[in-house]
């Protein structure tokens, strides 16, 4: 009985070391920073998603590693679902109104704009939202990722102070200009933008995502049939006088949702997430976007503001 007494403190303080050793090695120091003691009280979310939540914004390339393993994936699969971590695809106008947004907004229920059970809140508490630029987590993984690499924007306090703070090399605040300016350069690129909101983020809308379907893991697990984005409530429209059937819009299409005709080109509407990609690039200026209702409602932060007013 001694001996098993023994035993277990000594596993006892190996796992106490061990703690603290990964501790030190995310936090820098004994003492935690500022933001990890605001993120870490920021809602009564249970202990085991608080530190997951901590682990991912401390070091969301470790954490994201896993979607990268084919045996990981191949046994997760098979539970993965979208429904505490999941995306919307947003035009990059939409992305403007965010980043630019000149009032305050609190919003516990966006049900009817992202269609999960969790993870749909948007709260930013400044007249200007707080922004800043990180390096991708998604680009991370890959030695050959599409340049540049510091295009994913954290939007809204605690999240961008604790960026800032644990990530002084790879991240900095960002004016609004600089965010319009990354923005639409990403948009030229052909990166589609999607916000993205997570249950162990205290159930908050936190980033704008702005990457490409070679990188990006969120494209990643919904090429592999997991629901995990969803559609911006846009269908494009096109005008079949101007169109020259160039085919630009189907090389720039990131869900390959259209196919030039012999004389202009045919959107798969079924295919399509509505990201504006193929208006944006259209030569011609013969795509146009209009609401679809059938398939979701837009991100329009404009019109959330209205509706709390």
């Amino acid at each position: 009985m001694q001996g098993l007494v023994i035993v277990v403190i000594v596993l006892a303080v190996i796992l106490v070391l061990l703690l603290l050793t990964l501790y030190l090695w995310l936090e820098g120091s004994l003492k935690p920073k500022p933001s990890t003691r605001v993120f870490w009280n920021l809602s009564p979310m249970p202990l085991a998603k608080r530190l997951e939540g901590y682990f991912y914004a401390a070091r969301p390339d470790v954490y994201l590693k896993p979607a990268t393993w084919n045996w990981f994936l191949k046994s997760w699969n098979k539970n993965e679902t979208g429904d505490k971590y999941h995306g919307k695809v947003i035009t990059v106008a939409e992305a403007g109104k965010i980043v630019s947004l000149n009032t305050p907004v609190e919003i516990t229920d966006l049900e009817h704009i992202v269609p999960y059970p969790v993870a749909r809140s948007i709260i930013l508490q400044q007249p200007l939202p707080s922004i800043a630029v990180m390096d991708c987590p998604c680009r991370a993984q890959k030695q050959d990722a599409c340049e540049p690499r510091d295009v994913c924007m954290v939007v809204g306090e605690p999240f961008v102070s604790f960026v800032l703070e644990h990530h002084p090399h790879q991240a900095r605040k960002l004016t609004v200009d600089e965010a319009l300016s990354i923005l639409r350069a990403e948009e030229e690129r052909g990166h589609i933008h999607t916000a993205w909101f997570k249950d162990a983020m205290h159930g908050r809308f936190y980033t704008i995502c702005n990457c490409c379907t070679c990188c990006c893991l969120g494209m990643a697990s919904y090429n592999r049939g997991v629901k995990r984005i969803a559609h911006s409530g846009f269908r494009p429209v096109v005008d079949q006088d101007d169109c020259s059937g160039c085919g630009v819009c189907a090389q720039i299409c990131p869900f390959e949702a259209v196919e030039t005709g012999e004389e202009y080109a045919v959107i798969d509407l079924e295919q399509c997430m509505g990201c504006g990609l193929c208006s944006s690039h259209c030569v011609c200026e013969a795509i146009s976007l209009e609401l679809a209702p059938e398939k979701g409602v837009p991100l329009d932060m404009n019109t959330l503001v209205a509706m709390q007013s």
